[in-house]
Protein backbone atom coordinates (compact mmCIF):
# COMPACT_ATOMS: atom_id res chain seq x y z
CA UNK A 1 0.00 0.00 0.00
CA UNK A 2 1.73 3.56 -0.74
CA UNK A 3 1.89 6.03 1.93
CA UNK A 4 -1.31 7.00 1.89
CA UNK A 5 -0.49 9.87 4.87
CA UNK A 6 2.58 11.24 3.33
CA UNK A 7 0.84 11.44 -0.09
CA UNK A 8 -2.40 13.03 0.72
CA UNK A 9 0.34 15.84 2.94
CA UNK A 10 2.35 16.38 0.00
CA UNK A 11 -0.88 17.32 -1.94
CA UNK A 12 -2.46 19.68 0.52
CA UNK A 13 1.00 21.01 1.75
CA UNK A 14 1.44 22.12 -2.06
CA UNK A 15 -1.60 23.78 -2.17
CA UNK A 16 -1.90 25.26 0.98
CA UNK A 17 0.32 28.35 -0.10
CA UNK A 18 -2.39 29.40 -3.00
CA UNK A 19 -5.28 28.40 -1.04
CA UNK A 20 -4.98 30.43 2.60
CA UNK A 21 -8.43 31.37 2.89
CA UNK A 22 -9.56 28.23 2.30
CA UNK A 23 -10.91 26.00 4.99
CA UNK A 24 -8.40 23.02 6.40
CA UNK A 25 -8.81 20.05 8.24
CA UNK A 26 -5.98 19.54 11.04
CA UNK A 27 -5.64 15.91 11.63
CA UNK A 28 -3.38 15.70 14.74
CA UNK A 29 -1.45 12.37 15.80
CA UNK A 30 0.59 11.29 17.96
CA UNK A 31 3.97 12.83 18.11
CA UNK A 32 3.76 12.97 13.88
CA UNK A 33 3.04 15.48 11.69
CA UNK A 34 0.21 17.31 11.29
CA UNK A 35 -2.08 15.93 7.91
CA UNK A 36 -3.57 19.15 6.39
CA UNK A 37 -6.17 18.80 3.98
CA UNK A 38 -8.61 21.87 2.47
CA UNK A 39 -12.18 20.60 2.78
CA UNK A 40 -12.96 21.41 -0.89
CA UNK A 41 -10.74 18.92 -1.87
CA UNK A 42 -12.19 16.37 0.05
CA UNK A 43 -15.24 14.26 -0.95
CA UNK A 44 -16.65 12.34 2.02
CA UNK A 45 -15.39 11.50 5.43
CA UNK A 46 -16.28 8.45 7.40
CA UNK A 47 -15.19 6.04 9.83
CA UNK A 48 -14.49 2.31 8.54
CA UNK A 49 -13.47 -1.03 9.96
CA UNK A 50 -10.07 -1.91 8.98
CA UNK A 51 -9.03 -5.71 10.01
CA UNK A 52 -10.90 -5.18 12.94
CA UNK A 53 -9.08 -1.69 13.45
CA UNK A 54 -11.57 1.10 13.78
CA UNK A 55 -9.61 3.76 11.15
CA UNK A 56 -10.95 7.60 10.27
CA UNK A 57 -11.24 7.34 5.69
CA UNK A 58 -10.78 10.50 4.26
CA UNK A 59 -11.96 10.00 0.78
CA UNK A 60 -10.79 13.20 -1.32
CA UNK A 61 -12.29 14.22 -5.21
CA UNK A 62 -8.67 13.08 -6.86
CA UNK A 63 -5.72 11.18 -5.23
CA UNK A 64 -5.00 8.38 -2.69
CA UNK A 65 -7.73 7.69 0.33
CA UNK A 66 -5.99 8.75 3.75
CA UNK A 67 -6.82 6.33 6.64
CA UNK A 68 -5.95 6.87 9.99
CA UNK A 69 -6.34 4.78 13.24
CA UNK A 70 -9.00 6.40 15.85
CA UNK A 71 -7.07 5.36 18.45
CA UNK A 72 -4.01 7.65 16.64
CA UNK A 73 -6.36 11.11 16.66
CA UNK A 74 -5.41 13.38 19.10
CA UNK A 75 -7.51 16.00 17.71
CA UNK A 76 -8.81 17.30 14.70
CA UNK A 77 -9.80 20.99 13.79
CA UNK A 78 -11.03 22.98 10.55
CA UNK A 79 -9.65 26.36 11.00
CA UNK A 80 -6.00 27.21 11.97
CA UNK A 81 -5.60 29.39 15.09
CA UNK A 82 -9.27 29.72 15.18
CA UNK A 83 -9.86 27.61 18.63
CA UNK A 84 -6.86 25.50 19.83
CA UNK A 85 -7.52 21.91 20.40
CA UNK A 86 -6.49 21.58 24.20
CA UNK A 87 -10.20 24.03 24.38
CA UNK A 88 -11.83 20.71 22.80
CA UNK A 89 -9.57 18.09 24.69
CA UNK A 90 -9.03 14.56 23.35
CA UNK A 91 -10.88 12.67 20.48
CA UNK A 92 -13.08 9.31 21.76
CA UNK A 93 -16.11 7.56 20.60
CA UNK A 94 -19.20 8.08 21.98
CA UNK A 95 -23.24 7.27 21.19
CA UNK A 96 -26.22 9.87 20.76
CA UNK A 97 -29.66 9.18 20.87
CA UNK A 98 -32.21 11.40 19.90
CA UNK A 99 -35.78 12.58 17.97
CA UNK A 100 -36.07 15.06 14.94
CA UNK A 101 -39.46 16.30 14.61
CA UNK A 102 -41.18 19.59 12.89
CA UNK A 103 -42.10 22.50 14.51
CA UNK A 104 -45.19 21.14 15.21
CA UNK A 105 -43.96 18.53 17.13
CA UNK A 106 -44.99 15.48 14.89
CA UNK A 107 -41.94 13.17 13.96
CA UNK A 108 -40.02 13.19 11.05
CA UNK A 109 -38.82 9.88 9.17
CA UNK A 110 -36.54 8.82 7.05
CA UNK A 111 -33.81 12.11 7.61
CA UNK A 112 -30.13 11.77 7.45
CA UNK A 113 -28.16 12.16 10.14
CA UNK A 114 -24.59 12.41 10.30
CA UNK A 115 -21.66 12.59 12.93
CA UNK A 116 -19.55 15.49 11.53
CA UNK A 117 -16.51 14.44 12.89
CA UNK A 118 -16.26 10.98 12.17
CA UNK A 119 -18.90 11.04 9.23
CA UNK A 120 -21.02 8.28 10.52
CA UNK A 121 -24.65 8.37 9.37
CA UNK A 122 -28.62 6.90 9.86
CA UNK A 123 -31.50 7.79 9.55
CA UNK A 124 -34.62 8.37 11.56
CA UNK A 125 -36.94 5.51 11.92
CA UNK A 126 -40.84 6.01 11.77
CA UNK A 127 -40.97 7.63 14.99
CA UNK A 128 -38.28 10.29 14.18
CA UNK A 129 -35.55 8.49 16.25
CA UNK A 130 -32.22 7.99 15.47
CA UNK A 131 -29.11 5.94 16.86
CA UNK A 132 -26.06 7.18 15.98
CA UNK A 133 -23.49 4.07 17.61
CA UNK A 134 -19.73 5.58 18.08
CA UNK A 135 -19.37 8.43 16.62
CA UNK A 136 -16.15 10.78 16.79
CA UNK A 137 -16.36 13.67 19.25
CA UNK A 138 -14.14 15.69 21.30
CA UNK A 139 -14.44 15.55 25.14
CA UNK A 140 -15.95 18.86 24.83
CA UNK A 141 -17.75 19.01 22.28
CA UNK A 142 -20.16 16.40 19.96
CA UNK A 143 -22.01 17.20 17.04
CA UNK A 144 -24.32 15.82 14.61
CA UNK A 145 -26.17 17.34 11.18
CA UNK A 146 -29.38 17.05 10.46
CA UNK A 147 -31.12 18.09 6.93
CA UNK A 148 -34.03 16.81 5.20
CA UNK A 149 -35.60 18.40 1.99
CA UNK A 150 -38.45 21.23 2.38
CA UNK A 151 -36.72 22.33 5.78
CA UNK A 152 -33.77 24.18 6.86
CA UNK A 153 -30.31 22.60 7.47
CA UNK A 154 -29.80 22.25 11.21
CA UNK A 155 -27.03 20.52 13.33
CA UNK A 156 -26.99 19.72 17.39
CA UNK A 157 -23.70 20.14 19.49
CA UNK A 158 -23.44 18.83 22.55
CA UNK A 159 -20.63 18.24 25.72
CA UNK A 160 -20.59 14.71 25.67
CA UNK A 161 -21.43 12.58 28.69
CA UNK A 162 -18.74 11.21 30.74
CA UNK A 163 -20.00 7.88 30.15
CA UNK A 164 -23.59 6.90 28.59
CA UNK A 165 -25.58 7.61 25.55
CA UNK A 166 -26.03 11.42 24.82
CA UNK A 167 -29.78 12.45 24.28
CA UNK A 168 -30.96 15.13 22.13
CA UNK A 169 -33.85 16.93 20.77
CA UNK A 170 -33.85 18.61 17.36
CA UNK A 171 -37.28 20.56 15.35
CA UNK A 172 -36.19 21.60 12.09
CA UNK A 173 -37.80 24.36 10.49
CA UNK A 174 -39.79 24.30 7.14
CA UNK A 175 -38.78 26.34 4.65
CA UNK A 176 -40.88 29.41 4.16
CA UNK A 177 -40.45 31.69 0.75
CA UNK A 178 -41.14 35.09 2.18
CA UNK A 179 -40.81 36.75 -1.20
CA UNK A 180 -38.28 36.98 -3.95
CA UNK A 181 -36.59 39.30 -5.63
CA UNK A 182 -34.65 40.44 -9.20
CA UNK A 183 -30.71 39.90 -8.27
CA UNK A 184 -29.42 42.68 -10.41
CA UNK A 185 -32.36 45.36 -8.24
CA UNK A 186 -32.00 43.95 -4.91
CA UNK A 187 -34.99 43.89 -2.11
CA UNK A 188 -35.83 44.26 1.44
CA UNK A 189 -37.98 41.45 3.44
CA UNK A 190 -39.55 40.85 7.43
CA UNK A 191 -40.43 38.44 9.27
CA UNK A 192 -41.44 37.75 12.53
CA UNK A 193 -38.41 39.63 14.34
CA UNK A 194 -35.89 39.60 11.07
CA UNK A 195 -35.89 42.49 8.60
CA UNK A 196 -33.42 41.48 5.42
CA UNK A 197 -32.07 43.89 3.16
CA UNK A 198 -30.31 43.09 -0.40
CA UNK A 199 -27.71 45.07 -2.33
CA UNK A 200 -28.21 45.37 -5.83
CA UNK A 201 -26.11 42.42 -8.37
CA UNK A 202 -25.26 40.72 -4.77
CA UNK A 203 -25.68 37.58 -5.82
CA UNK A 204 -23.61 34.33 -7.26
CA UNK A 205 -24.59 31.13 -8.09
CA UNK A 206 -21.84 28.47 -8.28
CA UNK A 207 -19.25 31.34 -8.11
CA UNK A 208 -20.83 32.70 -10.85
CA UNK A 209 -22.16 36.53 -10.88
CA UNK A 210 -26.39 35.49 -10.96
CA UNK A 211 -29.07 37.89 -12.59
CA UNK A 212 -32.06 36.16 -12.42
CA UNK A 213 -34.94 36.01 -9.54
CA UNK A 214 -33.75 35.20 -5.80
CA UNK A 215 -36.19 33.18 -3.54
CA UNK A 216 -35.70 34.27 0.27
CA UNK A 217 -36.38 31.55 2.65
CA UNK A 218 -36.12 32.72 5.82
CA UNK A 219 -37.13 31.97 9.77
CA UNK A 220 -35.95 34.35 13.16
CA UNK A 221 -36.35 32.46 16.21
CA UNK A 222 -37.50 34.02 19.67
CA UNK A 223 -34.50 34.24 22.00
CA UNK A 224 -36.95 34.38 24.67
CA UNK A 225 -38.74 31.20 24.11
CA UNK A 226 -37.97 27.90 25.37
CA UNK A 227 -38.75 26.12 22.01
CA UNK A 228 -35.44 28.17 20.85
CA UNK A 229 -33.04 25.66 22.05
CA UNK A 230 -34.47 22.78 19.82
CA UNK A 231 -34.97 24.47 16.75
CA UNK A 232 -31.68 26.24 16.48
CA UNK A 233 -28.84 24.54 15.12
CA UNK A 234 -25.63 23.22 17.34
CA UNK A 235 -26.03 24.80 21.11
CA UNK A 236 -25.19 28.07 22.56
CA UNK A 237 -21.50 27.74 21.98
CA UNK A 238 -19.04 29.73 19.73
CA UNK A 239 -15.60 30.17 18.84
CA UNK A 240 -13.76 32.77 19.94
CA UNK A 241 -9.92 34.28 20.14
CA UNK A 242 -8.84 30.55 20.39
CA UNK A 243 -11.37 29.64 22.65
CA UNK A 244 -15.19 28.05 23.11
CA UNK A 245 -17.72 30.49 24.80
CA UNK A 246 -21.07 30.44 26.01
CA UNK A 247 -23.41 32.61 24.39
CA UNK A 248 -26.22 34.22 25.47
CA UNK A 249 -28.77 35.14 22.21
CA UNK A 250 -30.84 38.43 21.53
CA UNK A 251 -31.89 37.42 18.06
CA UNK A 252 -31.33 34.69 15.60
CA UNK A 253 -32.49 33.36 12.38
CA UNK A 254 -31.82 31.26 9.65
CA UNK A 255 -31.47 32.26 6.16
CA UNK A 256 -30.88 30.11 2.25
CA UNK A 257 -31.51 32.10 -1.10
CA UNK A 258 -32.85 29.52 -3.96
CA UNK A 259 -33.00 30.09 -7.41
CA UNK A 260 -36.46 28.70 -9.25
CA UNK A 261 -34.56 25.56 -10.03
CA UNK A 262 -34.08 25.02 -6.12
CA UNK A 263 -30.54 25.54 -6.64
CA UNK A 264 -28.47 27.62 -3.73
CA UNK A 265 -27.64 30.90 -4.19
CA UNK A 266 -25.05 32.82 -2.04
CA UNK A 267 -24.16 36.51 -1.74
CA UNK A 268 -21.36 37.37 -4.28
CA UNK A 269 -17.75 38.04 -2.81
CA UNK A 270 -17.60 41.74 -1.22
CA UNK A 271 -21.25 41.89 -1.15
CA UNK A 272 -22.92 42.08 2.28
CA UNK A 273 -26.93 41.83 2.97
CA UNK A 274 -28.28 43.81 6.24
CA UNK A 275 -29.84 41.68 8.92
CA UNK A 276 -31.59 43.69 11.34
CA UNK A 277 -33.20 41.92 14.78
CA UNK A 278 -35.53 43.45 16.48
CA UNK A 279 -34.71 42.81 20.32
CA UNK A 280 -37.74 41.38 22.47
CA UNK A 281 -39.13 43.89 25.11
CA UNK A 282 -37.80 41.10 27.75
CA UNK A 283 -34.04 41.73 26.48
CA UNK A 284 -34.19 45.14 26.07
CA UNK A 285 -32.39 46.35 29.11
CA UNK A 286 -29.59 44.09 28.85
CA UNK A 287 -28.92 44.41 25.38
CA UNK A 288 -25.55 46.09 25.14
CA UNK A 289 -24.63 49.39 22.59
CA UNK A 290 -22.68 46.77 20.32
CA UNK A 291 -22.81 43.12 20.19
CA UNK A 292 -20.64 39.82 19.17
CA UNK A 293 -21.73 38.54 15.54
CA UNK A 294 -22.23 35.18 14.72
CA UNK A 295 -22.59 32.49 11.88
CA UNK A 296 -23.38 28.93 12.42
CA UNK A 297 -20.61 26.64 10.72
CA UNK A 298 -21.46 23.09 10.62
CA UNK A 299 -18.24 21.78 9.52
CA UNK A 300 -16.99 23.18 13.28
CA UNK A 301 -20.08 22.34 15.17
CA UNK A 302 -20.54 25.92 16.89
CA UNK A 303 -21.00 29.26 16.25
CA UNK A 304 -17.56 31.03 14.55
CA UNK A 305 -17.08 34.90 15.31
CA UNK A 306 -18.05 37.25 12.47
CA UNK A 307 -17.27 40.51 14.36
CA UNK A 308 -19.84 43.03 15.81
CA UNK A 309 -23.73 44.28 14.88
CA UNK A 310 -24.45 47.59 16.11
CA UNK A 311 -27.86 48.22 18.42
CA UNK A 312 -30.00 51.21 16.64
CA UNK A 313 -33.20 51.64 18.80
CA UNK A 314 -34.51 48.31 19.82
CA UNK A 315 -32.69 46.66 16.62
CA UNK A 316 -29.28 44.97 15.96
CA UNK A 317 -27.55 45.77 12.33
CA UNK A 318 -25.41 43.20 11.27
CA UNK A 319 -23.88 42.53 7.84
CA UNK A 320 -23.57 38.83 6.51
CA UNK A 321 -21.44 38.22 4.21
CA UNK A 322 -22.92 34.33 3.55
CA UNK A 323 -26.08 32.78 4.49
CA UNK A 324 -27.05 30.15 6.67
CA UNK A 325 -27.89 30.68 10.31
CA UNK A 326 -26.94 34.10 11.97
CA UNK A 327 -26.57 35.50 16.29
CA UNK A 328 -26.09 38.64 18.02
CA UNK A 329 -24.80 36.83 21.14
CA UNK A 330 -22.98 38.03 24.42
CA UNK A 331 -19.84 35.34 25.07
CA UNK A 332 -19.02 34.49 28.57
CA UNK A 333 -16.48 31.86 29.86
CA UNK A 334 -18.30 28.63 31.09
CA UNK A 335 -17.79 25.34 33.15
CA UNK A 336 -19.44 22.06 33.04
CA UNK A 337 -22.09 20.81 35.11
CA UNK A 338 -22.31 17.03 34.94
CA UNK A 339 -25.43 15.34 36.94
CA UNK A 340 -28.34 12.92 37.56
CA UNK A 341 -32.05 13.19 37.79
CA UNK A 342 -33.96 10.07 39.99
CA UNK A 343 -37.10 10.05 41.18
CA UNK A 344 -38.28 9.56 44.85
CA UNK A 345 -38.10 6.12 44.62
CA UNK A 346 -34.09 6.13 43.04
CA UNK A 347 -34.82 5.20 39.64
CA UNK A 348 -33.68 7.25 36.65
CA UNK A 349 -35.81 9.89 34.90
CA UNK A 350 -34.88 10.03 30.96
CA UNK A 351 -36.47 12.30 29.14
CA UNK A 352 -36.19 15.46 31.71
CA UNK A 353 -36.13 18.93 30.31
CA UNK A 354 -33.09 20.50 32.38
CA UNK A 355 -32.86 24.16 32.20
CA UNK A 356 -30.21 26.10 33.88
CA UNK A 357 -30.74 29.92 34.33
CA UNK A 358 -28.49 32.46 34.64
CA UNK A 359 -28.86 35.95 35.09
CA UNK A 360 -25.93 36.89 32.70
CA UNK A 361 -26.47 34.02 30.05
CA UNK A 362 -30.39 33.56 30.10
CA UNK A 363 -31.40 29.87 29.94
CA UNK A 364 -29.86 26.74 28.82
CA UNK A 365 -31.69 23.92 27.94
CA UNK A 366 -30.26 19.92 27.54
CA UNK A 367 -32.11 16.63 28.55
CA UNK A 368 -31.47 13.58 30.28
CA UNK A 369 -30.52 10.10 28.91
CA UNK A 370 -31.77 6.90 29.94
CA UNK A 371 -29.83 6.81 32.98
CA UNK A 372 -30.83 10.01 34.03
CA UNK A 373 -27.62 11.99 33.08
CA UNK A 374 -27.16 15.40 31.77
CA UNK A 375 -24.64 17.29 30.70
CA UNK A 376 -24.83 20.62 30.30
CA UNK A 377 -22.09 24.46 30.26
CA UNK A 378 -22.43 26.53 32.92
CA UNK A 379 -21.54 29.92 33.16
CA UNK A 380 -18.96 30.28 35.85
CA UNK A 381 -19.21 31.96 39.87
CA UNK A 382 -22.47 32.82 39.07
CA UNK A 383 -25.86 32.11 41.71
CA UNK A 384 -28.03 29.78 38.98
CA UNK A 385 -31.37 28.35 39.11
CA UNK A 386 -31.97 24.56 38.16
CA UNK A 387 -34.92 23.61 36.89
CA UNK A 388 -36.20 19.94 36.08
CA UNK A 389 -39.40 19.47 33.75
CA UNK A 390 -40.99 15.94 32.70
CA UNK A 391 -44.32 16.34 30.16
CA UNK A 392 -47.63 15.24 30.78
CA UNK A 393 -48.56 13.18 27.90
CA UNK A 394 -52.17 14.20 27.48
CA UNK A 395 -50.80 18.16 26.01
CA UNK A 396 -47.01 17.07 25.84
CA UNK A 397 -46.50 20.39 27.79
CA UNK A 398 -43.57 20.35 30.44
CA UNK A 399 -43.99 20.84 34.29
CA UNK A 400 -42.28 21.56 36.51
CA UNK A 401 -41.26 19.27 39.25
CA UNK A 402 -37.87 20.56 40.60
CA UNK A 403 -36.13 23.81 41.34
CA UNK A 404 -33.06 24.35 43.21
CA UNK A 405 -30.72 27.64 43.35
CA UNK A 406 -26.83 26.16 43.14
CA UNK A 407 -23.38 28.16 42.95
CA UNK A 408 -21.40 27.64 40.03
CA UNK A 409 -17.78 27.10 40.66
CA UNK A 410 -14.57 27.54 38.68
CA UNK A 411 -13.89 24.39 38.14
CA UNK A 412 -16.56 21.28 36.71
CA UNK A 413 -19.23 20.70 38.77
CA UNK A 414 -21.48 17.69 39.16
CA UNK A 415 -24.86 16.78 40.95
CA UNK A 416 -27.73 14.37 41.92
CA UNK A 417 -31.40 15.62 42.24
CA UNK A 418 -34.41 14.03 43.40
CA UNK A 419 -37.41 15.34 41.67
CA UNK A 420 -39.36 15.24 45.23
CA UNK A 421 -43.01 17.44 43.48
CA UNK A 422 -44.17 14.65 41.84
CA UNK A 423 -47.83 15.34 42.96
CA UNK A 424 -50.47 13.24 40.80
CA UNK A 425 -48.01 11.94 38.60
CA UNK A 426 -48.46 8.13 38.19
CA UNK A 427 -45.49 5.96 37.31
CA UNK A 428 -45.94 3.00 34.35
CA UNK A 429 -42.93 0.83 34.32
CA UNK A 430 -41.54 -2.64 32.68
CA UNK A 431 -38.90 -4.07 30.55
CA UNK A 432 -38.31 -4.51 26.89
CA UNK A 433 -37.10 -7.41 25.68
CA UNK A 434 -35.53 -8.88 22.51
CA UNK A 435 -37.10 -12.17 20.43
CA UNK A 436 -34.63 -14.29 22.36
CA UNK A 437 -35.91 -12.55 25.97
CA UNK A 438 -33.07 -10.28 26.43
CA UNK A 439 -33.17 -6.86 27.18
CA UNK A 440 -32.32 -4.51 24.13
CA UNK A 441 -29.27 -2.93 23.80
CA UNK A 442 -31.19 0.58 22.72
CA UNK A 443 -34.79 0.36 23.17
CA UNK A 444 -37.52 2.94 23.56
CA UNK A 445 -40.94 3.40 24.64
CA UNK A 446 -43.26 5.87 22.52
CA UNK A 447 -46.34 7.43 24.17
CA UNK A 448 -48.09 9.95 22.00
CA UNK A 449 -45.62 12.38 21.24
CA UNK A 450 -42.90 11.41 23.26
CA UNK A 451 -40.03 8.54 23.43
CA UNK A 452 -39.06 7.19 26.57
CA UNK A 453 -35.30 5.75 26.55
CA UNK A 454 -34.74 2.10 28.48
CA UNK A 455 -31.85 1.60 30.59
CA UNK A 456 -30.65 -2.09 30.14
CA UNK A 457 -34.43 -3.20 29.04
CA UNK A 458 -35.91 -0.88 31.58
CA UNK A 459 -38.34 1.86 31.83
CA UNK A 460 -40.22 4.25 33.91
CA UNK A 461 -42.70 6.50 32.51
CA UNK A 462 -44.15 9.34 34.78
CA UNK A 463 -47.54 10.33 33.72
CA UNK A 464 -49.63 13.46 34.99
CA UNK A 465 -53.01 11.67 35.39
CA UNK A 466 -55.33 8.40 35.47
CA UNK A 467 -56.65 7.22 32.50
CA UNK A 468 -56.53 5.39 29.46
CA UNK A 469 -52.43 5.31 28.00
CA UNK A 470 -51.36 3.88 24.40
CA UNK A 471 -47.85 2.47 24.53
CA UNK A 472 -45.51 0.79 22.05
CA UNK A 473 -41.65 -0.65 22.81
CA UNK A 474 -38.97 -0.62 19.73
CA UNK A 475 -36.28 -2.05 19.57
CA UNK A 476 -33.67 -0.23 17.78
CA UNK A 477 -30.28 -2.17 18.81
CA UNK A 478 -29.53 -2.60 15.07
CA UNK A 479 -29.64 0.30 12.87
CA UNK A 480 -30.50 -2.17 10.05
CA UNK A 481 -33.90 -3.15 11.62
CA UNK A 482 -36.10 -1.95 13.68
CA UNK A 483 -38.29 -4.21 15.53
CA UNK A 484 -41.46 -3.61 17.53
CA UNK A 485 -43.96 -4.84 19.67
CA UNK A 486 -47.49 -4.84 19.51
CA UNK A 487 -49.69 -1.35 20.71
CA UNK A 488 -50.66 -1.68 24.29
CA UNK A 489 -53.53 0.68 25.25
CA UNK A 490 -53.43 0.65 29.26
CA UNK A 491 -55.23 1.85 32.48
CA UNK A 492 -53.37 4.05 34.65
CA UNK A 493 -54.46 4.05 38.36
CA UNK A 494 -53.57 6.05 41.20
CA UNK A 495 -50.95 3.43 41.47
CA UNK A 496 -49.57 3.53 37.96
CA UNK A 497 -49.12 1.07 35.84
CA UNK A 498 -46.75 -2.37 35.20
CA UNK A 499 -46.25 -3.55 31.62
CA UNK A 500 -43.91 -6.46 32.62
CA UNK A 501 -41.68 -7.89 30.14
CA UNK A 502 -42.63 -6.35 26.39
CA UNK A 503 -41.30 -8.75 23.60
CA UNK A 504 -40.66 -6.87 20.52
CA UNK A 505 -40.56 -9.31 17.80
CA UNK A 506 -42.34 -7.06 14.70
CA UNK A 507 -39.98 -6.17 11.73
CA UNK A 508 -41.13 -2.78 11.10
CA UNK A 509 -41.72 -1.32 7.52
CA UNK A 510 -43.63 2.09 6.62
CA UNK A 511 -46.24 2.44 3.71
CA UNK A 512 -45.48 5.20 1.77
CA UNK A 513 -47.77 6.43 -1.26
CA UNK A 514 -47.07 8.37 -4.44
CA UNK A 515 -48.60 11.32 -6.18
CA UNK A 516 -50.91 8.61 -8.01
CA UNK A 517 -52.17 7.30 -4.35
CA UNK A 518 -50.18 3.98 -4.78
CA UNK A 519 -49.04 2.55 -1.40
CA UNK A 520 -45.75 0.96 -0.83
CA UNK A 521 -43.90 -0.94 1.32
CA UNK A 522 -40.89 0.86 2.81
CA UNK A 523 -38.15 -1.02 4.85
CA UNK A 524 -34.94 0.33 6.73
CA UNK A 525 -31.65 -1.16 5.34
CA UNK A 526 -28.36 -0.53 6.55
CA UNK A 527 -28.82 3.33 7.00
CA UNK A 528 -31.44 3.69 3.95
CA UNK A 529 -34.74 3.48 3.86
CA UNK A 530 -36.03 1.20 0.33
CA UNK A 531 -38.93 0.28 -1.47
CA UNK A 532 -40.02 -3.17 -0.98
CA UNK A 533 -41.39 -3.09 -4.58
CA UNK A 534 -40.68 -1.11 -7.71
CA UNK A 535 -42.41 2.54 -8.37
CA UNK A 536 -45.56 2.59 -10.41
CA UNK A 537 -46.05 6.17 -11.27
CA UNK A 538 -46.63 8.10 -14.25
CA UNK A 539 -46.29 11.60 -12.29
CA UNK A 540 -43.46 13.13 -10.34
CA UNK A 541 -43.88 14.02 -6.79
CA UNK A 542 -45.24 17.30 -7.78
CA UNK A 543 -47.97 16.47 -9.99
CA UNK A 544 -45.95 16.80 -13.37
CA UNK A 545 -46.55 14.53 -16.18
CA UNK A 546 -44.14 11.33 -17.08
CA UNK A 547 -44.49 10.49 -20.80
CA UNK A 548 -45.61 7.03 -21.69
CA UNK A 549 -43.26 6.31 -24.89
CA UNK A 550 -43.82 2.80 -26.40
CA UNK A 551 -41.25 2.55 -29.86
CA UNK A 552 -37.97 1.40 -29.13
CA UNK A 553 -36.83 4.28 -31.41
CA UNK A 554 -38.36 6.69 -29.68
CA UNK A 555 -37.38 5.42 -26.33
CA UNK A 556 -33.39 5.81 -27.36
CA UNK A 557 -33.76 9.86 -28.73
CA UNK A 558 -35.87 10.99 -26.32
CA UNK A 559 -34.75 13.93 -24.54
CA UNK A 560 -37.43 14.73 -22.34
CA UNK A 561 -38.85 12.30 -18.67
CA UNK A 562 -40.64 9.02 -20.25
CA UNK A 563 -41.68 5.36 -18.78
CA UNK A 564 -42.67 2.29 -20.41
CA UNK A 565 -44.04 -1.60 -18.80
CA UNK A 566 -41.77 -4.35 -19.40
CA UNK A 567 -42.10 -5.50 -22.88
CA UNK A 568 -44.62 -2.48 -23.16
CA UNK A 569 -46.89 -5.37 -21.98
CA UNK A 570 -49.33 -3.57 -19.07
CA UNK A 571 -49.75 -6.88 -17.14
CA UNK A 572 -46.32 -6.63 -16.22
CA UNK A 573 -46.74 -2.39 -15.13
CA UNK A 574 -49.11 -4.10 -12.44
CA UNK A 575 -46.93 -6.45 -11.15
CA UNK A 576 -43.10 -5.45 -11.94
CA UNK A 577 -43.99 -1.84 -11.45
CA UNK A 578 -42.94 0.91 -14.81
CA UNK A 579 -39.29 1.29 -16.57
CA UNK A 580 -38.12 4.92 -16.21
CA UNK A 581 -35.29 6.29 -18.40
CA UNK A 582 -32.48 8.00 -16.87
CA UNK A 583 -33.60 11.93 -17.65
CA UNK A 584 -37.03 11.23 -15.00
CA UNK A 585 -34.43 9.11 -12.64
CA UNK A 586 -32.07 12.91 -12.67
CA UNK A 587 -34.83 15.16 -12.78
CA UNK A 588 -35.23 17.74 -10.22
CA UNK A 589 -38.87 17.38 -9.90
CA UNK A 590 -38.01 14.10 -8.02
CA UNK A 591 -39.46 10.75 -9.42
CA UNK A 592 -39.46 9.84 -5.68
Amino acid sequence: MKNLYAALFLISFGLIANLSAQTIKNIYRHNSSVIRIPIELIDKVETVQVDSVKMLQITPFFGDVVQVPVSEIDSITHYQGHVSPEQLGGMRSSTVIGVVRDNQNKPLKFVPVRGIFGGEETVTDINGVFILKDILVYDKLGCISIESHGYHKSARSFLPLESGVNQVNIKLMPLLLIGSFNAAVGGEFTTNLLHIDFPSNGIQKNGQPYNGIVRVYAKSLDPTSPTMFDQMPGELVGGMNDSLMMLRSFGMATVELRDSSFELLQMSDGSLATLSFTIPTALLADAPESIDWWSFDDILGYWKHEGLAQKQGNQYIGFASHFSWWNCDVPLNFNDFHGTINNVGGAPISDAQVSVVSPTLGTGIVYTNAQGNFSVRVPKNELLTLNISLTCNTTNDWVLVYSEEFESAAEPISGQYTAILLDERYPITGTVLNCSGQPVENGYVKMGNRVFLTDGGSFTILTCSTGEYVVQAFDASDNSFLRASEVDTILVTVNGFELGSIETCTNVSEIVQDFEGNSYHAVLIGNQMWFAENLKTAHFSDGSVISNITDDADWLQANTPAWCNLFNNSDYGALYGKLYNGITVTSTNNIC
